[in-house]
């Protein structure tokens, strides 16, 4: 009994044990397995990945492990930006719980409930779920070859799923709609039987812009047998079910390397012409269960080869369709004689040996017959053509033999077009060796549906070897009418070799509403302004293989809010852009001259223009353009014209709208009487207590200006408010961040008592020390607008003002004391000059009175030495004479002796009178040159002294 007792505790302890080990176990390694899968997601992806409450649990699929995620959501990265690529709303998983224990977690089941995917590929061919990291650098870091989970699939399981396959670069769409899907199979073996269950209430399929399936139920059932170790997969009992067509599939895929091995056959177990019928999307889904059919059809193909980059596998198909008939109940007239034969073949992959044989094709819509035959082989080295179309239809008739509820059709289409020959010969311009003629011929269509309305009052083409020439086509859509003539060139080569498709055309119109070829997404001219318009548009791509000149003309055209008139120029659609050459046109009250391009070259749409605008209408250009709005909003209460020439590029979005951030461009805008009103200008008439400064208005400014990746940067410009200069410039960023200049040099006048009280209590010492203080003509203000384009803020540097004021009276003070040392200066300076003056004339009349003194002396000597001379010689002739009596009668020889002697007497006399002269005259002489001497020192002394009288009284 005690061993008993011992067992049973044990066992119960165990029991309890276990217990808490089942319900503690997802918790304990709850967080083990969500850091794993965080781990994983993130060596092993280059997206945005995240989710929402997660759970585990032991007893719903004990003894395994059952893993649910909910919100599972991974949106792309770059090119791919905010894209969702996948959203699990619910994700359920079941683990080995075993596993768990380990480094290798082993998945069992996955489940999906409403999972949305998003399969996108862009024109250049990436693709957005191609996120595994790439980067060299990971993959040195990162071991790539073991994962911390392994595959042990069992089953796989999608419920309500809705899938989109958008291929730009193939132009095809893929769009499936409530798909349920069930894997079973065990796909950790190396061999399994695979059972697949497939069931799509909506499948569309579309190709080059046409639906080949349009919302059409599919279902497929299928066995396979699967080599996984291999990758062979071989078809058992299978049946794919498109609408109410079966068709049925025989042999097997392999996929050991990139290339896909295909050994398929197909067929169709059906031959009721009814089945088939169901594959025509109108007919389909137009009461198509009461619909009256006959006849048979019969369809089987197969596929044999290698699908692989440089490979593609042979094919043969064959259609046919015997008598076949249908009819509505409600309607008198049947569709019958449908007859087809066609013939499909490649038999070894060679693209160019592929043969297309229409061999049959007739129906009878009512009392309207259309035949028609078809020879295509060799398409890709030479395509061979031979066949024709020969067709009426009478659409007054249409609705007699298909239901048009709501629509009305009536006139004529005529077709008889036939062709045979080698596109070599067109290329060669061997125009008479390739036979084409016919023509096409619409007459007096009218057509309506709802609001639409078309008349085609008529419409001529001939065909021809070299080319179809469009003789005219005269249409009236809705309100819009059109006249067109030209030709189409190259059109075998476009066909069937994708090249280029050439055109001329002359286009004229005398009204267009673009607004009713846009449905809803536009508003017309009366309708809300842009900013409130929640649509959007898409983006309008060009074909890159069409060069098509269009010679306008337009007499008025309605775009969205703009109401165009007179408009011509040249249109030309060339790889992938459409050029506008020397477009002219009125608009917003004024006129437009541009040329450019919007081009579709790459995934994000680009243009680049030059507009040059005449007398545009401020109000109107803010209310018709987001741009205007996004980057001058203050445009909207603004009234007044402009005109600007303008250079810009951008790359656009998928809504059409520009990029800001890679918008560039430089203008020069030219203003006509434009009045501004804003908050700013508001704020600066209450600064300044002026209520004229609360509007501007700008006539004859020039505003430079340039963008820069979205950012604007304006130049300083000046513009006269009533008798105010004002000068405005800076900049606004991408993020609408405002960093404007502002200055007003404003007439102290006009700020009347402002101005005074700016100096008021500023001038009290001045008017206290005598000098009075004068208001400046000019009061300058400067200023700075700030904030955002939105909330913009004004900032007034009165400080600076009040400095500006300061250093005013400074400068008058200073002008006033520079005027009374000037003053005193200038009295020093005339006294200084007066007493200089005085004392030249003083020494020149003291040194002319010396002067004279000198001279008079100068005489006296001279008169007192003649007299002596005189003397001298008088007493020289009394002595000669005296010696002339003594020797008188004393002979011949003393008379000669004493006329010898009175000679000699008379000589010596005459030579000491002239000495005496001379001697006088020199002391005469000697005297007056001392005296001028010591006169121009008088006067040189009186100079220096006055001189220098001057020079003091300048240093005062």
């Amino acid at each position: 009994m005690k061993v008993f007792k011992k067992i049973l505790k044990y066992f119960l302890i165990f029991i309890i044990v276990l217990i808490g080990l089942l319900i503690a176990t997802p918790f304990i390694f709850k967080d083990k397995i969500i850091e794993k899968v965080k781990t994983e997601v993130n060596k092993q992806v280059d997206a945005k990945v995240d989710f929402g409450e997660f759970s585990l649990s032991i007893f719903s699929d004990f003894p395994n492990l059952s893993f649910d995620i909910k919100n599972v959501c991974v949106v792309g990265k770059g090119e791919f930006e905010n894209d969702t690529l996948a959203f699990l709303p619910d994700l359920h998983t079941v683990l080995n719980l075993m596993s768990v224990f380990g480094d290798e977690i082993k998945i069992r089941e996955i489940g999906l409930e409403k999972p949305i995917i998003n399969l996108l590929v862009t024109k250049e061919g990436k693709a957005n779920w191609d996120i595994a990291i790439s980067d060299t650098t990971q993959t040195e870091t990162v071991d790539t070859t073991t994962s911390s989970f392994k595959l042990s699939l069992k089953k796989l399981e999608l419920t309500d799923a809705n899938i989109l396959y958008d291929d730009k670069s193939m132009a095809m769409t893929t769009d499936i709609k409530n798909l349920d899907f069930l894997l079973r199979g065990d796909l950790s073996d190396a061999s399994t039987e695979l059972d697949i269950l497939a069931v799509i209430d909506s499948l569309t399929f579309g190709y080059e812009g046409m639906n080949y399936l349009e919302k059409s139920s599919v279902t497929f059932k299928a066995g396979i047998d699967a080599d996984l170790a291999n990758s062979v997969y071989k078809f058992k009992e299978n049946k794919l079910t498109i609408n109410q067509l079966d068709l049925a599939f025989d042999g097997s895929i392999s996929m050991p390397t990139d290339d896909i091995g295909i050994d398929l056959k197909m067929s169709s177990p059906q031959t009721e012409f009814k089945n088939i019928l169901s594959m025509v999307p109108a007919i389909f889904m137009s009461g198509f269960e009461n619909i009256k059919t006959s006849g048979t059809f019969g369809f089987d193909g197969t596929i044999n080869g290698t699908y692989g980059e440089k490979s593609m596998p042979g094919f043969d198909f064959n259609f046919k369709i015997d008598n076949g008939y249908f009819k509505y109940p409600d309607l008198p007239t049947d569709v019958k004689n449908i007859n087809v034969a066609a013939h499909i073949a490649n038999k070894d992959g060679n693209e160019d040996n592929t043969i297309i044989d229409i061999s049959k094709f007739h129906v009878d819509m009512g009392a309207n017959p259309v035949d028609m035959k078809l020879l295509v082989t060799t398409p890709v080295s030479d395509p061979n053509l031979e066949g024709w179309l020969k067709g009426r239809i009478d659409l007054n008739t249409v609705n007699t033999f298909y239901p048009m509820e709501g629509t009305k059709m009536s006139g004529t289409i005529n077709s008889d077009i036939t062709f045979n020959g080698k596109m070599s010969q067109i290329e060669q311009e061997k125009y008479e060796d390739f036979k084409a003629e016919g023509k096409i011929t619409c007459s007096r269509i009218n057509y309506e549906s709802g609001t639409d309305k078309i008349r085609v009052d008529s419409a001529y083409m001939e065909v021809s070897p070299k080319y179809f020439d469009l003789k005219n086509l005269t249409a009236i859509m809705g309100e819009s009418d059109f006249n067109m003539n030209g030709k189409i060139e190259n059109f075998m080569a476009y066909a069937f070799r994708d090249e280029l498709l050439k055109g001329n055309f002359n286009f004229k119109s005398n009204f267009i509403n673009v607004n009713q070829f846009m449905g809803n997404e536009t508003e017309t001219a009366s309708s809300t302004p842009a900013a409130e318009d929640t649509s959007s548009m898409s983006v309008i791509e060009i074909p890159k293989n069409i060069d098509f000149t269009l010679t306008t003309s337009i007499g008025r055209l309605l775009y969205d809010k703009l109401d165009i008139t007179a408009m011509q120029g040249e249109v030309v659609i060339s790889g992938g852009k459409l050029n506008m050459n020397n477009v002219k046109m009125n608009m917003l009250d004024g006129s437009l001259a541009m040329n450019g391009y919007y081009s579709t070259e790459k995934s994000d749409p680009a243009v680049k223009f030059d507009f040059n605008i005449n007398d545009f209408d401020i109000k109107k250009s803010f209310d018709a353009f987001n741009t205007v709005q996004k980057l001058v909003p203050m445009a909207e209460k603004c009234n007044g014209k402009f005109g600007m020439s303008l250079s810009f590029e951008s790359l656009l979005s998928q809504t059409m709208e520009p990029i800001m951030n890679t918008l560039n461009g430089i203008g020069v805008l030219n203003t006509k009487n434009i009045v501004v009103t804003n908050s700013v200008l508001e704020k600066v008439a209450e600064a300044l207590k002026k209520d004229n400064f609360k509007s501007m208005k700008l006539d004859k400014a020039v505003v430079k200006f340039t963008i820069k990746d979205g950012n604007i940067e304006v130049e300083p410009f000046t513009t006269m408010v009533d008798r105010s200069e004002v000068t405005f410039g800076g900049s606004q960023s991408l993020d609408q961040i405002l960093k404007y200049n502002l200055s007003y040099k404003i007439p102290s006048k006009d700020l009347g008592n402002a101005a005074n009280d700016i100096f008021k209590n500023m001038s009290g010492a001045a008017s206290q020390a005598g000098i009075e203080i004068k208001v400046p003509e000019f009061i300058t203000i400067n200023g700075n607008i700030l904030g955002t384009l939105l909330k913009p803020e004004l900032k007034l540097d009165m400080k600076q003002q009040a400095t500006n004021a300061v250093d005013n009276i400074k400068e008058q003070v200073t002008d006033k004391i520079n005027e009374e040392v000037d003053k005193a200066k200038a009295e020093a300076i005339k006294k200084a000059r007066e007493q200089a003056d005085k004392l030249n004339k003083e020494a020149e009349t003291r040194a002319a009175q010396i002067v004279a003194a000198a001279e008079q002396t100068a005489k006296q000597v001279n008169s007192n030495a003649k007299i002596a001379a005189d003397k001298v010689k008088s007493e020289g002739d009394v002595a000669a004479q005296k010696v002339m009596d003594a020797a008188k009668g004393k002979g011949p020889i003393a008379d000669a002796a004493a006329k010898k002697s009175a000679e000699k007497i008379k000589k010596e006399a005459a030579q000491k009178a002239t000495d005496l002269e001379n001697t006088a005259a020199n002391e005469a002489a000697n005297g007056v040159n001392k005296a001028k001497q010591e006169s121009d020192n008088i006067k040189k002394t009186a100079k220096a002294q006055g001189d220098k009288l001057i020079e003091d009284a300048s240093k005062q």
